[in-house]
């Protein structure tokens, strides 16, 4: 093993994950656990900190390598955005959506993850800067951040705020762990399903499209494929292509939610009645209610605006990608 390796460890990763770890480590070669370095997290927004404590450190001299989930993931790369500073994630979290378009929908081998680190390739990777501004058109610094995989707005962030509650409820159960987003959508799809925001969006042709309805039930802005625990927006998104993939679902009725949830979930949406799907560079989401806060996540993330701009950064980070991997 030729580089040094500073693994970034969420102090909210599950003990079965840290024990995985443990028991990871005690495989590999003494000779190659030499070149790794542990920190762990101590407070919200510490792995940021760790992360661009080591950029400004050692550059691109060392790696770093995230142990967490998506917000985890999410700290690291808003530190070690447009450095010369590599990444490679490795799930610990409970989601994992990001790790699914970099590995496959399979969990990798941890230890063989650890014997290879070297053997990662790294490659620049887009981020999605997101801006939130108040109804007065003030910028809004604390909703405002680089997204790497995906940000939503509408009926999937209140999911996913209430899959985190249920696991809030019951943090050490697996089961709850791995359900909790399926059976929050569920029941949010009973309940007030439309938002009340248009969007208009610049093509990936320059044109410029503009959302007819005032109330929609999500949109979501990708750069991965995944989020929420699996489900899948945009099949067809890539980490690299300099190109924002977006889904928006119009206010639908229960019943055609119903139907729609699954094919949501496998990416079979596409071409169906009140699913759009562009390929973007940027856009701009309204809320048509000056008294209406949207709420949208960012990486899981919550955040809230009266108005939303997002636009795509091309080649902004270093990512590893282990062999084999085209992605």
């Amino acid at each position: 093993m030729n580089r040094q390796y500073i693994f970034i460890i969420s102090g909210r990763a599950d003990q079965r994950s840290l024990k995985a770890l443990e028991t990871a480590l005690a495989s590999v070669p003494a000779e190659v656990r030499t070149h790794f370095e542990f920190r762990y997290t101590e407070y919200p927004g510490h792995a940021g900190d760790i992360a661009r404590e080591i950029s400004e450190k050692y550059g691109g001299r060392v790696t770093v390598v995230s142990c967490g989930g998506d917000g985890t993931i999410n700290e690291v790369c808003n530190s070690l955005a447009f450095t010369n500073t590599p990444l490679i994630c490795l799930p610990f979290g409970t989601g994992n959506d990001l790790s699914k378009t970099i590995y496959g929908k399979k969990t990798p081998n941890l230890r063989k993850s650890l014997e290879n680190l070297d053997s990662y390739k790294p490659r620049k990777i887009d981020l999605i800067r997101v801006d939130s501004y108040d109804v007065m058109g003030n910028h809004l610094p604390m909703w405002s951040r680089y997204c790497v995989n995906v940000t939503s707005v509408g009926l999937d962030t209140r999911v996913q705020a209430a899959a985190k509650a249920m696991v809030r409820a019951k943090p050490k159960s697996r089961y709850v762990r791995k359900t909790a987003y399926v059976r929050s959508a569920l029941r949010s799809i009973k309940r007030d399903r439309a938002s009340n925001f248009t969007y208009k969006l610049e093509l990936e042709s320059g044109e410029m499209y503009e959302g007819t309805n005032t109330t929609n039930t999500l949109i979501s802005i990708c750069n991965g494929k995944f989020y929420g625990d699996g489900f899948c927006p945009a099949p067809g998104a890539k980490l690299d292509d300099g190109i924002i993939d977006v889904c928006a679902v119009d206010d639908v009725s229960f019943g055609r939610a119903v139907r729609l949830i699954a094919k949501y979930r496998f990416g079979k949406h596409e071409g169906n009645q009140g699913i759009h799907s562009f390929k973007t560079t940027s856009g701009i989401i309204t809320s048509t209610d000056p008294s209406y806060q949207l709420q949208g996540n960012y990486d899981g993330e919550d955040f809230y605006g009266n108005r939303i701009r997002f636009e795509v950064c091309p080649d902004a980070m270093i990512m590893g990608f282990p062999e084999g991997v085209d992605e």
